[in-house]
């Protein structure tokens, strides 16, 4: 359609509400020749900018909810003679200050130029800004930008049937926040790792005299140092949210199939070895163990964090076989995989000769070794066993690190078994300092604490430099959630530990991090969907990483921080964000007769990914699939959530 600047654009402003004053700050809506100006108290913050296209008028409503706070509401109206097909058409607002940091929250963190992978990079490809899908977005189609004096956000309102797109545009003297219906991905399409397919554009039909309307939502503040100010717009967003949900199953019944699940079905008997699989895939019409790269202590296997939690169903129940597969699986790995350096052996795979990679050492599986395994030992006493190796292999894990660690407190990500760091980029390393935290509690050894101490100012001072965190999935390298999550726990424990309100103000920092990747939002999918069809919700849900986009329930894993969090601050929206990963990530478990696209799940499993958007491995599902890899770990962090908890009814 061709431009027509002789269109007729109608602005309607909320007269009640055209300025808003709070804390001194007073924003205001003029009209201007390039369209209607938003000012703080005299200064230029912002420009609706209006819309023109042939034979459409837009009649724009504006109001304020709160001080910076507005709802905007355009309509566009055919008032051709014609009908009009293939129409596109967008709310643009533009930050009118050159902006030093944008985010489109869980797809570009500031162009997402850190790391190895091919996502999206940049704000353009080849001369063409990007625009992504509402459905890659954890709040819909959200944009954010910060200049030097003010942070704005910008995003749109899910309609029934209603997909839209957004684009970023920063360019020298200002950054425009675009919001386009109908959904689109330009010029390209993000469609799987590191991989791209065209462009496509949905249809968008208007008869003569037909309407559309579209909601937004803009967000405007002074800017706060250090990127605070994203917890402006992220708590807007979670009030606005609609927050009502109940958890799938009561808190007995997870425990229930999850001791279950990993009793009956991963537990895995192979040479040496006795412990549990990673998880179960679909082969020759049954579900089998994964037959490769499949024992793992941590991150996707998590054999200690499932002993422990059988270790406590012992306590809980009773039962024995808990308890013995428990102190077996803790025995095997703890004779076996000790290094006399101090490291561990994180991959049973090596022992067993049945992978020929070269070994590496990764420092999120070693720190969750080191956390669990400080654990085993106190749980393994109260079941009657004593274990003083438990305690030295995470003790003798963590005072390797303090050897190791650089002078500026940054950990490695990587090792050889000989103790050569390879790699100490990103901020996985971060896994490393809870467990120093607890040897320090153990021992009164201040080395523990002072490396600790020094570790957490260097990966929370890159998060406040940077506005992200990175390369937390092992296969990966690129901005993510994931190592995050260990930098919250660890600021809560250091916070109990010294009373030091900074550490309690870092813990929310981080929070407001982790919230952008957080869905606030239930999607809308079509009825031959899997998300409609086993009746998935992608509220509470969060995105895996900038080049992984689709959904998982990781955050389990920081449900009970969270909630720590909450009672510390006294700020429930904590406490709520808690409960909404809680209740996603009890969606899709089995009770045993479960049937998912033709498949009986075993009691207790739940598959690991849910593609939400139209991001998919082969590059060729439609948005709301579910995959078929009933992975270890969301189990594991269920139960590991519920043996951290005193009341199970802080889940209600």
């Amino acid at each position: 359609m061709k431009n027509n600047p002789l269109a007729i654009v109608v602005l309607i402003i909320c007269l009640s509400f055209i300025a808003c004053q709070h804390s001194g700050n007073i924003y205001k809506w003029d009209q201007t020749p390039d369209g209607w100006t938003l000012y703080e108290s005299g200064k230029t913050v912002g420009l609706l900018v209006p819309f023109y296209y042939e034979n459409i008028t837009a009649s724009d409503r504006i109001e304020a909810l709160k001080s910076g706070v507005f709802k905007i509401t355009r309509t566009f109206s055919n008032t051709g003679e014609t009908a009009l097909d293939s129409v596109r058409l967008t709310l643009d607002v533009v930050h009118q200050l050159p902006t030093s940091y944008n985010m489109i929250p869980a797809v570009s963190y500031n162009g997402n130029t850190w790391g190895k992978g091919k996502e999206p990079k940049g704000f353009e490809h080849e001369g063409a800004f990007w625009s992504f899908s509402s459905r890659s977005t954890s709040i819909p189609g959200a944009t954010y930008s910060e200049s030097d004096a003010y942070a704005v956000a910008l995003w749109g309102v899910l309609e029934k049937g209603s997909h839209f797109s957004c684009s970023l545009m920063p360019e020298k003297h200002r950054t425009t926040h675009r919001l386009i219906w109908p959904e689109e991905e330009q010029p390209v399409s993000y469609i799987k790792r590191d991989g791209y397919g065209d462009g496509y554009r949905d249809n968008l039909h208007l008869e003569p005299g037909e309407s559309f309307t579209v909601e937004a939502i803009l967000v405007a503040e002074k800017v706060k140092p250090n990127h605070k100010s994203i917890s402006g717009f992220m708590r807007e967003a979670w009030e606005i949210a609609d927050k009502k949900r109940d958890a799938k199953l009561d808190p007995d019944k997870v425990w229930e199939y999850g001791v279950q699940y990993a009793k009956q079905y991963l537990w895995a008997e192979e040479g040496v070895y006795q412990g549990f699989s990673i998880g179960l895939v679909w082969r020759n019409d049954k579900w089998i163990q994964r037959p490769g790269w499949k024992y793992e202590i941590g991150w996707c296997g998590q054999n200690a964090s499932l002993s422990n939690s059988l270790l406590v169903n012992y306590l809980k129940t009773g039962d024995e076989e808990s308890k013995d597969k428990a102190i077996t699986c803790l025995d095997t790995w703890a004779k076996y995989c000790p290094l006399p350096n101090g490291l561990f052996k994180t991959h049973f795979d090596y022992i067993l000769g049945i992978t020929k990679n070269e070994e590496r050492l990764d420092a999120c599986n070693l720190g969750t070794a080191a956390l669990n395994y400080f654990e085993a030992h106190d749980l393994a006493a109260e079941c009657g066993f004593e274990r003083p190796e438990y305690r030295e292999i995470a003790l003798n894990i963590c005072k390797f690190m303090v050897n190791d660690q650089l002078e500026n407190g940054c950990y490695g990500k990587g090792w050889t078994p000989e103790g050569e760091c390879l790699y100490r980029v990103g901020t996985i390393g971060a896994f490393l300092i809870a467990p120093m935290v607890k040897a320090y509690e153990l021992t009164s050894d201040k080395r523990f604490l002072s490396s600790a101490t020094a570790a957490f100012a260097f990966y929370f001072g890159e998060l406040q430099k940077n506005g992200y965190t990175t390369a937390g999935a092992l296969d990966t390298w690129c901005i993510d959630k994931e190592s995050s999550m260990t930098l919250l726990r660890s600021a809560i424990l250091f916070y109990d530990l010294t009373k030091d309100k900074k550490y309690l103000d870092a813990a929310e920092q981080i929070s407001w991090y982790l919230s952008t990747w957080m869905w606030h939002y239930s999607d809308q999918y079509s009825p031959e969907s899997d998300f409609v069809t086993y009746g998935y919700d992608t509220f509470g849900a969060t995105s895996v990483s900038t080049q992984h986009h689709h959904l998982d329930p990781y955050a389990l894993f920081w449900v009970k921080d969270w909630l720590d969090l909450a009672e510390r601050t006294g700020d429930d929206i904590w406490r709520e964000k808690a409960l909404a990963i809680w209740y996603n990530g009890t969606q899709m478990i089995s009770n045993g007769t479960m049937e998912i696209k033709g498949k009986i799940r075993p009691i207790g499993s739940q598959n690991e990914a849910f593609l939400q958007s139209h991001w998919s491995w082969n590059g060729k599902e439609l948005p709301g699939m579910m995959n078929d890899w009933l992975v270890a770990w969301p189990g594991a962090f269920r139960l590991e959530t519920l043996r951290r908890l005193e009341d199970w009814g802080e889940l209600d």
